[in-house]
Formats: C-alpha cells, structure tokens, sequence
C-alpha cells in the first residue's frame, strides 16, 4: 500500500514527505505532492476560460517542465544525489502544469502542434539524457578496468610470491610409524 502513494522503496524514503495518521505513516512522494494538484487546477482553469491563445499553450506545455527535466537531467547524467523535497515539490508543480495543460488543449485540438512538440521536446529530453547517463557509466567501467589493469601483478611478480610463501612455510614433518 506504501507505494501507491509513495512509489519509491523503503531506501529512498527521503524523497517523500511523510504524514502520521495515528499508529500509521503515510509517505508521499514529493514531487508529485506538486504535480497532481498543479495538473487538477490547470485542468480546471482550462474548463472555465475555454481554448487559449497560442503563446500561453507553448509556454505552459514546453517552458513549465523545464525546471523539473534540468533537475532530473543533471542529476542523473552527472550521478548527483536528489535535491530537497522542498525544491522537488516546486518543480513538480512546472510537470503538473505542463500535464493539465498538455491535457486541455488536447481537449480542443487532439495532437496539435504544440502538444506534438511537446511529446517531441520530452522525447528528446529523457534520450539525450540516457545518453549523457550511459556515457558517464561506461567511463566510470572503463577507468575501473584500466585501473585493475595497471595494478594487476606480472607473471613474475606471481612467481616469487609464490616462493617467498612456500619458503616461509615450514616442512612438515612426516610421522614415523
């Protein structure tokens, strides 16, 4: 049940915000503490006030998640740890805003521009990311693997351990019957 509102394991508990509800806890995840209402509200801001006019849906749906994609972004391609939740839970707010927007101009106009740009800008987003991602890890793997390379001992450096060892060891003397 704990990850239904939280969806992050027991080890990544920092990331949410916990509510006591007398003997139990209750853990939200932080970041979308900020998206659900900011989409809800966007949602319902866009009912009563109808289509939009075309700047307002390309700033809301391509410039509101950029604060929560550079966050994710940096930190995952550069292997940083997470931010505050309190910092978290704003640039959920930018991704909620962007969905509820996302979700209401396509109520008027299905797959539009602006919302096929959208798809596109955080398509690219998350590859360019997995790149950055993938390249610093396979460094990492590779700098571990010269290093082990550098280090490793010499077949005559084997040898002469192997003497020093069977010359420290005392010969056992055999029983006589």
């Amino acid at each position: 049940m704990g990850l239904l509102f939280s969806h992050h394991p027991v080890s990544e508990r920092h990331l949410c915000v916990c509510v006591p509800l007398g003997q139990r806890r209750l853990y939200f995840c932080s970041r979308c503490l900020g998206i659900f209402p900011a989409m809800f509200l966007t949602l319902a801001a866009g009912r009563f006030t109808g289509m939009w006019p075309a700047w307002l849906e390309w700033s809301l749906l391509l410039l509101a998640p950029v604060p929560a994609i550079l966050d994710w972004g940096t930190r995952t391609a550069t292997g940083q740890p997470e931010r505050a939740n309190w910092f978290r839970f704003l640039t959920g707010l930018g991704v909620g805003i962007a969905a509820g927007a996302s979700l209401h101009v396509n109520s008027y106009a299905l797959l539009g521009p602006v919302v096929r740009a959208q798809l596109m800008f955080l398509f690219a987003s998350t590859w360019s990311v997995w790149l950055f991602s993938y390249l610093r890890r396979r460094r990492a793997r590779r700098a571990r693997l010269k290093q082990r390379i550098d280090h490793r001992s010499s077949l005559g450096q084997i040898l002469q351990e192997s003497l020093k060892e069977t010359e420290q060891k005392p010969d056992q003397a055999k029983p006589e019957d």
